[in-house]
């Protein structure tokens, strides 16, 4: 919006909102103006953020982005009274969405590329606060065009897009050419490949998601026509798309119509994934109800989850959630290096004598290695085939996504994954698609991707949270959320049956803890008789520690290991750190269902003064395995014993 046409009316204003979290529902009615520093250039930025009234930070939230026009700035759509920026508040407020409205380089952006760069990194930094759903991204004039042109260049990170007064082309778009010119780094002539793939109507292949666009017949600083030509090229590939039209209207948007766009997008994204957008496929209040799960090694209950529990375990979790009087009972049928051949041979035995209502399947990581695909997609259909003659639903998985490696390449593995969609889709069968929520949630964050996988290919307990969430989806039709679910408690249970039963417990334990467990379990159980063998960590780099945990944990069967990686080790990247400590904790682990018990101390247990950059990290990776870790709290200055005596009686 041109300065000249609108100003900021920063007079009008309806109060807005909650802004401040501190964990729970939020408490502060202002906005919030948040600066962060610009990955791509140094410089600082703004946005302002509004939640929700009564927010809760444990729930899953959708966003709506609102961009500003030409000669305003972040405020303009959190207190401009115009009918735009009304409808735009009155919406997000309405269906409980984050309300953000960033400068995006202030008042000439027009959506260049750093501009680009500070929307995606608002995105990552709202993605790593909240717990994000749905990403609507909107705007009037110029922030309706850059709407467009981030949807265009970014359709993995928009959900939905609702454009007030903008336009299509940047290539044919004569006015304001200066700004435009400054913003993409040169003219039309000077950079033609900015200008057209920033030009929506250019890429109009890349929007697919629902769209909502305002135009005017007689707005003169941006006309109509390339906003009414990608409707209609939208409208021929079939896409959600609405375009409002009028014919004597200007370069405004009336409040019935603005909310009109807004509602016509909101009703399909924010439809996705919640309790309406399916029906459930059990009734699940009619009599109990038993689910099995058939698949490999990521199904099963190994290392990759602490070895206490998997996915499947996780779902009875998520559907109770779900649904508070479900009588369900989920069973793990899931064996390591599984493939679909010994899903069929172990099929009655371990899945139809348990009389299920429901079957999910799930191989693919290991087909992929020794069937070909048509061997894969018969095999898949007679395990429907059976499972259906048992009388039993059936609902098919993909794999979850991977890193490539040389024997699972993942353009191979997509198209195993693209068998199971036509198995499911010629047999009828429901497709819970996992490896399409890993690839939507890489493509959104991939260092966040990176944290819920244990290797390569194996997901952590944070990724088998994530897949339990999303065959939850599936199976009930409800969203819910498990990532406050904590580790299984009591986390001692072999520590405490062995020193009950009278026999002596064997310890490794890393420095000083070898020396304080023996005391510590003996406050517990005077009895106890605990041999102890110490984990020398002095002078040793993290990929030594590492190779000792490989050598020689699992070889020595203990009773308990306690885990304490000193402060200050390094490696050279955070990749090749997260690799390290993941692998110090899956090598310390039975290589399936836990054969003893393991905790992991955080340094500032033992350094409470310590800078390491790498403590939020370990914090992260310990969760991610659901692994026991007894840290610091924040002001607290009691000694190293006394917080360890402490977690050891909580865990007891």
């Amino acid at each position: 919006m041109c300065r000249s046409f609108h100003r900021c009316l920063f007079a009008v204003w309806v109060p807005l909102l909650l802004t401040t979290m501190t964990g729970g529902v939020s408490e502060s009615a202002e906005p919030q103006d948040v600066v962060f520093v610009s990955k791509l250039d140094g410089t600082e930025q703004r946005y302002v953020i509004v939640l929700p009234d009564g927010f809760d930070s444990q729930s899953l939230v959708s966003v709506m982005i609102a961009l500003h026009g030409h000669g305003s700035d972040r405020w303009q759509f959190v207190k401009d009274g115009r009918d735009e920026c009304r409808a735009a508040r009155d919406a997000a407020a309405k269906h409980q969405m984050i309300y953000v409205s960033p400068d995006y380089r202030a008042k000439t952006s027009w959506m260049g590329p750093a501009a680009e760069a500070d929307v995606l990194q608002i995105l990552e930094e709202l993605r790593s606060k909240y717990r994000v759903n749905k990403i609507v991204i909107s705007g009037g004039s110029m922030g309706g065009t850059a709407a467009l042109t981030f949807a265009a260049l970014h359709p993995d990170q928009v959900d939905g897009v609702v454009s007030l007064n903008g336009t299509a082309n940047l290539v044919e778009y004569a006015l304001f050419q200066d700004a435009i010119a400054a913003s993409f780094g040169g003219s039309k002539q000077d950079k033609p490949d900015e200008y057209r793939k920033r030009s929506a109507e250019l890429n109009a292949d890349k929007l697919t998601m629902p769209i909502a666009m305002t135009t005017g017949g007689k707005d003169k600083l941006v006309p109509p026509d390339s906003v009414l030509r990608l409707a209609e090229a939208l409208k021929k590939q079939n896409r959600a798309v609405k375009a409002i039209h009028k014919p004597d209207g200007g370069h405004d948007t009336k409040y019935a119509e603005a909310t009109e766009a807004f509602e016509f997008v909101l009703a399909q994204v924010l439809a996705a994934g919640t309790a309406s957008a399916a029906k459930p496929l059990l009734d699940f209040a009619a009599k109990p109800v038993t689910i099995v799960c058939l698949g490999d090694s990521v199904t099963g209950v190994y290392y990759h989850t602490g070895g206490r529990r998997a996915y499947p375990e996780m779902l009875e979790v998520a559907i109770k959630q779900a649904i508070p009087n479900a009588n369900v009972k989920v069973i793990n049928a899931g064996i390591s290096g599984n493939s679909t051949n010994n899903g069929l041979t172990r099929l009655d035995n371990d899945v139809l004598k348990h009389k299920p209502d429901l079957v999910t399947i799930s191989f693919g990581l290991n087909d992929m290695a020794r069937l070909t695909e048509e061997q894969f997609g018969k095999n898949l259909e007679a395990l429907v085939s059976r499972c259906r003659e048992a009388k039993a639903q059936v609902v098919l998985c993909t794999p979850n996504s991977v890193i490539t490696t040389g024997g699972r390449p993942i353009e191979k593995l997509k198209r195993y994954c693209d068998v199971i969609h036509a198995t499911g889709q010629s047999l009828k069968v429901p497709v819970c698609d996992q490896f399409a929520a890993g690839e939507s949630f890489r493509a959104k964050d991939a260092w966040a991707f990176r944290c819920i996988l244990s290797d390569e290919i194996h997901p952590n307990m944070d990724g088998h949270k994530l897949m339990a969430q999303e065959l939850c989806r599936t199976i009930t039709g409800k969203d819910v959320s498990l990532a406050n679910v904590g580790p299984l408690q009591p986390a001692l249970v072999k520590t405490k049956a062995m020193i009950e039963s009278g026999k002596p417990v064997k310890v490794l334990a890393m420095p000083p803890f070898d020396t304080l467990i023996g005391p510590a379990l003996k406050q517990l159980s005077p009895q106890a008789t605990v041999e102890v063998t110490a984990w020398p960590t002095a002078g040793k780099s993290l990929a030594e520690i590492e190779r000792f945990a490989k050598d020689s944990v699992r070889a020595m069967k203990p009773d308990l290991v306690i885990l304490a990686v000193p402060a200050g080790l390094t490696a050279t990247t955070d990749e090749e750190f997260f690799r390290s400590y993941s692998w110090i904790m899956n090598w310390s682990l039975s290589f399936g269902h836990q054969e003893w018990d393991c905790l992991v101390v955080h340094p500032s247990v033992v350094t409470p003064d310590s800078q390491d950059p790498k403590q939020e990290l370990i914090r992260r990776l310990v969760k991610a395995q659901e692994l026991t870790l007894i840290d610091r709290s924040a002001g607290d200055a009691s000694a190293a014993e006394l917080i360890f005596g402490k977690a050891l009686k909580q865990a007891w």
